[in-house]
């Protein structure tokens, strides 16, 4: 009875130190946190990791209100900048000097673009705040040559205020004033004057933003200048020709006084064509039948204002006299005289040209007084009788 009674106690006795054991083990391992927050340790600061500029990677999402700007691309120069209009960024370009000098050429494109010759610029300017700031990877980067192609190609993001200056030029018409000349071969006529159209000049203002006009002014009204308008003076001949006989003398009408002047032959040779209607067609002078290289002769004192070809009369020589009297002298030859030289009556001026396939060689002389030709042979004769 005793020893069982001592069995029964030293099982309890091993019952009690395995509980106890098991609760130190818990006391130990599963409360230790417990005890730990109750005496806190030094906290413990994890490694730092090293992080790829390259790697892409999605930030931690923040409140809306603060968005977190997106990391540089590689792509993008060192020292690339963002354009901003107005605080807008526009672009992305290689540097600060590059968008200074693009701002620059771009402004004196829109400026002197299409102006004529009879406009002129007063000013311009960017219409807008320009800024640079370091790049973000916000904006597109463009070339220097690609930003200009497209700043040119839309004009309203960056906007050119331009003004320029315009002359305007007005030309009036011309009256015409008619009349009759007596003198002059019925169906031919005379300008005795072109006239003058009245000529005004202003000046106007046109105000222009990224290409289009959006104002104007008058800053200077049209206002003649130069001279009166003249009208154009025309004579309408009415003089009608008969046909002239073989050897007339004194056909066509009479002409004004020659006064001083006294003509003479402007070469030796005979008569082969006189003055007057011939066929239909009215021969304006006299023909000399002579040989190429015959020489030719001042009829009188004068100025030469004329040398020069003119078509079926080859090489011309005009001499002016006093009284509005012009000599013609035509088919010539190695000219012996200048533009604007004072010749003397009987002076060489001239020989007779060689021309090809002519078979009459002559000298064809006319007579022209204020711009009419008249029949030379009365005014050769009066001054061979004076």
């Amino acid at each position: 009875m005793q020893q069982k009674h001592l069995s029964w106690i030293m099982l309890v006795s091993v019952a009690g130190v395995v509980i106890i054991g098991l609760f130190i083990l818990l006391a130990v391992g599963v409360l230790h946190p417990t005890m730990s927050l109750i005496q806190p340790k030094e906290p413990i600061t994890p490694e730092p990791q090293s992080i790829s500029l390259i790697v892409s990677f999605s930030p931690s999402p923040t409140p809306e209100a603060s968005p977190t700007p997106s990391p540089t691309p590689a792509a993008y120069p060192v020292n690339a900048v963002n354009l901003l209009i107005n605080g807008t960024p526009l672009m992305a370009l290689s540097n600060k000097d590059a968008a200074d000098q693009l701002m620059k050429e771009y402004l004196s494109i829109c400026a002197y673009e299409n102006l004529s010759e009879a406009e002129h610029l007063i000013r311009a300017y960017i219409d807008a705040n320009l800024s640079v700031v370091p790049v973000d990877g916000t904006v597109e980067y463009y070339s220097y040559e690609d930003a200009k192609a497209k700043l040119l190609e839309n004009r309203t993001l960056i906007p050119v205020v331009r003004s320029v200056e315009r002359a305007e030029f007005s030309v009036g018409t011309v009256e015409t004033s008619t009349g009759t000349q007596p003198s002059l071969p019925k169906g031919s006529r005379i300008f005795r004057s072109l006239g003058k159209a009245e000529h005004q000049f202003g000046l106007s203002e046109t105000l222009y933003k990224s290409g289009i006009a959006v104002s104007a002014s008058q800053t200077h009204p049209l206002t003649r200048v130069g001279s009166d308008p003249v009208p154009a003076s025309v004579e309408n001949g009415s003089y009608v020709y008969t046909e002239a006989e073989p050897d007339s003398d004194h056909e066509g009408p009479t002409g004004p006084s020659a006064g001083d002047l006294k003509l003479i032959a402007p070469c030796k040779g005979t008569i082969s064509s006189y003055f007057g209607l011939h066929n239909g067609v009215l021969h304006s002078g006299i023909d000399y039948a002579l040989l190429p290289g015959d020489t030719i002769s001042a009829p009188e004192s004068g100025t030469v204002i004329f040398i020069g070809e003119r078509r079926d009369y080859g090489l011309v020589i005009d001499i002016r006299h006093p009284g509005g009297f012009v000599s013609r002298l035509t088919h010539c030859a190695s000219p012996a005289v200048d533009l604007e030289q004072h010749v003397y009556k009987g002076d060489p001026i001239a020989v007779l040209a060689l021309e090809e396939n002519n078979d009459n060689p002559h000298l064809h002389y006319e007579l022209i007084i204020n711009g009419i030709p008249y029949n030379p042979l009365p005014y050769l004769q009066q001054s061979s009788s004076q």
